[in-house]
């Protein structure tokens, strides 16, 4: 009996793993920009399915932590949720160590997004590009590197200077534009 009802409780819980999803007004957040150190303006891109209609939002505060207390954006009929942050999108005026250390204390944010550099600013790059989702993806893939939140942070800590992809727009694509340390 035993022989039956594990593979048969394995399957259940396997069918309702697959069947789970997020509600249909939530939307994960792939792309986090970041620009200024107070007032601070945190920029949200959720890819759109196909490469189409990515959902964006923005939200400003005083510092990091008033901006990231308007989060979950919401419009549109959608949320913005950070809990599936990949790419972390930091404009030149940025506290780089403060921001990279705030960032890994979020519960939501992973220590495995990626970061990178917008030297004219994360807003005005991510409003320029219609899918920056799918072009960092595209850039990741050519073997464009860029540190983890974690090793950001170990660099920082040790103090080592810090080489990040800088981006640029394109044609309404995000571009590789060289390196750019913190230093």
């Amino acid at each position: 009996m035993k022989r039956v009802i594990a593979p048969m409780l394995a399957l259940l819980l396997l069918t309702g793993c697959a069947a789970a999803r997020e509600p249909d007004d939530l939307a994960l957040v792939r792309v986090l920009g970041v620009d200024g150190t107070g007032p601070v303006v945190m920029t949200a891109v959720c890819g759109g399915e196909d490469g189409e209609n990515a959902l964006r939002g923005t939200a400003a505060g005083e510092d990091y932590a008033a901006a990231r207390r308007s989060v979950p954006w919401s419009g549109k009929g959608w949320k913005l949720s950070l809990t599936g942050v990949n790419y972390l999108v930091v404009g030149r005026d940025v506290d780089l160590a403060a921001l990279i250390f705030l960032a890994l204390e979020d519960p939501e944010l992973g220590a495995s997004a990626t970061v990178w550099r917008a030297p004219d600013g994360a807003l005005s790059l991510l409003r320029a590009c219609d899918d920056p989702t799918a072009d960092l993806e595209l850039l990741a893939l050519e073997g464009v590197t860029a540190p983890t939140l974690a090793q950001a942070a170990a660099a920082l800590s040790g103090g080592e200077t810090l080489s990040m992809p800088a981006l640029r727009a394109e044609n309404g694509c995000v571009r590789e534009d060289g390196r750019i340390g913190n230093r």
